[in-house]
């Protein structure tokens, strides 16, 4: 790690001059923004290097005493990366403490209203009987091999608690059940009672009702509850085996009956669905009502990357009926971060894969992607003050859906909850879908066709 106590460089247009805790950044530094804009928008940028590599101090660069021409400063930027470089696979504690209670810091004193609390404290909304904010935080990308001692997921825990950001999406399918577990270690290691979700995954043995309620109870267990605060069905009947020999069985009905039980015996205090397009949503909302049940939640793919192919019916159908949408994949596994572009690729299958919507030009994508789309978040997150992940989640927020995005690490966990506590105005709403129509493809992610 480098602790960088400070260093000036003379560019053509003014001096430049960082060392800890000064803010002064020229937003247009090609040499600074090459690495540092993908994560942090130049308002928000840390102030010194070391969070570019480990906190603790293995090399000390000092040029407090003097400046450093364009040049010198060129080389000491290489220097630097290649350092950051060789110490990649610790990149993601790279961030440092006292960062991290700065950027906490921001989002306590955001405003909205009067109020003074934490951003995810004030910020929130309903769903059934619970009161949740207006971001959650997604559990799929999780490690789906471990039920506890996960110093990453156990952080990003903490911060999201810290900021008010108290919802939690999981699913008995994460890993066999084994996120539900770590979910609960999580929450209980922060000491923390958080409101979590899970999902009934309705695969072909599972016959009907009782099958649910089972299901319900087992999830429970791991995640030492009594009654889950939301209980959802992960998606419709749509497995079905011998569908290629003209048999098919669809239990979508048995599964609201089970789905309706559980509400009844307190085993679940709200429930849900999840991937229901426009029909199948009144449907189960019919079906349940006609049982006493309030159908509280509907969950789905919904972003600035994927709006046309139902999506937007879907949260039309939801707002008609007054039922919470829920949106996953709200940054398009990335794309809508700022992070990737068409010369730096995600790593391994999934950089093979997302080639094609960073650069463009094959399989129907125009030349760029998504690149028009990003550089309008990113020109709007200058504009706001935020990162480029912000403004796509909150573009969201606005369009009266709940985006829960994964968080692998406190860094993203706090960037998320930056979401929160301010709100687009209507002309940048409108911008944004512009372009996003523009781009002539839509990015779906593998997630569900909504019937």
């Amino acid at each position: 790690g480098m602790g960088l106590t400070s260093f000036d460089a003379t560019y053509p247009s003014k001096p430049l001059r960082l060392r800890p805790g000064h803010r002064e950044v020229d937003p247009t530094s090609a040499a600074l923004d090459s690495h540092q804009q993908q994560v942090w928008p130049w308002q928000w940028r840390p102030s010194n290097f070391a969070l570019a590599a480990t906190p603790r101090s293995a090399l000390r660069v000092d040029f407090s005493a003097g400046r450093a021409s364009h040049s010198e400063l060129g080389v000491l930027c290489g220097a630097l990366a290649l350092v950051v470089a060789a110490r990649r696979g610790a990149r993601r504690h790279s961030h440092d403490a006292a960062s991290l209670r700065k950027r906490r810091s921001k989002l306590r004193a955001e405003p909205l209203g009067a109020s003074t609390e934490v951003v995810g404290a004030r910020d929130r909304t309903t769903l059934g009987t619970l009161s949740i904010p207006r971001l959650g935080v997604g559990t799929l990308n999780w490690p789906l091999d471990k039920e506890s001692d996960d110093p990453d997921t156990e952080a990003v825990v903490r911060a999201s608690m810290d900021l008010g950001v108290d919802f939690f999406d999981t699913a008995e399918a994460y890993g066999f059940g084994r996120c539900e577990r770590l979910t609960a270690h999580c929450l209980d290691k922060a000491s923390a009672k958080g409101l979590v979700a899970t999902k009934f995954a309705p695969v072909p043995w599972r016959s009907g009702g009782d099958d649910v309620l089972e299901a319900c109870k087992a999830s429970a267990g791991r995640l030492g509850v009594k009654s889950l605060d939301l209980y959802q069905i992960h998606f419709p009947d749509l497995i079905q085996p011998l569908k290629v020999f003209g048999l098919e069985q669809r239990k979508d009905e048995a599964y609201w009956d089970g789905l309706a039980q559980c509400y009844k015996e307190g085993l679940a205090k709200n429930v849900g669905v999840s991937n229901y397009g426009p029909e199948m949503l009144q449907r189960a909302f019919d079906a349940l009502a006609a049982r006493g049940v309030p159908l509280a939640s509907n969950q789905f793919n919904y972003s600035l990357l994927y709006r046309r192919q139902g999506s937007q019916r879907t949260l039309d159908k939801c707002k008609e009926l007054g039922i919470t949408a829920l949106a996953y994949f709200p940054l398009g596994m990335g794309l809508l971060t700022g992070k990737y572009d068409a010369e730096q690729m995600p790593s391994g299958l999934k950089g093979f894969t997302m080639k094609k919507y960073l650069r463009g030009g094959s399989d129907g994508i125009p030349e760029g992607g998504v690149t028009p789309l990003v550089a309008k978040l990113r020109l709007i997150a200058q504009r706001q003050q935020r990162t480029v992940s912000q403004v796509a989640l909150n573009w969201i927020i606005c369009k009266g859906a709940v985006p829960i995005p994964g968080a692998r690490t406190e860094v993203q966990a706090v960037d998320n909850a930056g979401a929160l506590g301010w709100r687009l105005s209507e002309e940048e709403v409108a911008e944004l879908e512009e372009t996003a129509d523009g781009l002539g493809f839509e990015f779906s992610g593998g997630g569900f066709k909504l019937e």
